[in-house]
């Protein structure tokens, strides 16, 4: 399943397409990790930065695979650890053909279904200044792009359909 839709972001207009996969494209740019992370109890773990509430994740440094990047993203948004059973449930294709930084013109955005391990005393510092678990059918009130984006609608449908698996 395919979804596109134009968007635009830091004054630049962007394609965006979900794709529904469970397998990552082979030499394409990943420049973002993130996942909708489980707790014991079926609950989904936001966290809220100067963006708003979102999803834990980030950007891979180098070196790093995609699953490391994403353990210490967990970890440094909201004191965290996942555990190794996750699920990969697609990604955003984002051409971006003004794009003269160091993601280049077009790249991948994952998307993960994890389960939490642990969750440490969280310390509201860096980027992150709350953590808070929420129940999967509850995410759009938080997270406003899972209703106003018709890729993060789709994002969140294929979430839920995992879900149900």
């Amino acid at each position: 399943m395919s979804i596109s839709e134009k968007s635009s972001f830091a004054g630049r207009d962007l394609t965006l397409i979900w794709q529904e996969s469970n397998q990552i494209p082979k030499d394409q740019k990943i420049s973002q990790v993130s996942a909708f992370c489980l707790d014991s109890e079926g609950q989904v773990l936001i966290i809220k930065n100067k963006h708003g509430w979102g999803l834990p994740g980030g950007h891979p440094e180098e070196g790093e695979t995609t699953i490391e990047s994403l353990k210490r993203e967990i970890k440094e948004e909201a004191d965290a650890t996942i555990d190794d059973n996750f699920s990969l449930i697609g990604y955003v294709e984002v051409i971006d053909p003004d794009n003269d930084s160091i993601e280049g013109r077009k790249y991948l955005q994952l998307r993960f279904l994890c389960h939490l391990n642990e969750l440490n005393d969280f310390k509201a510092e860096f980027e992150t200044s709350q953590r808070h678990l929420v129940k999967p059918e509850e995410l759009p009130q938080y997270i406003n792009w899972m209703e106003t984006s018709v890729t993060g609608k789709a994002q969140y449908e294929s979430f839920l359909r995992l879900l149900k698996k």
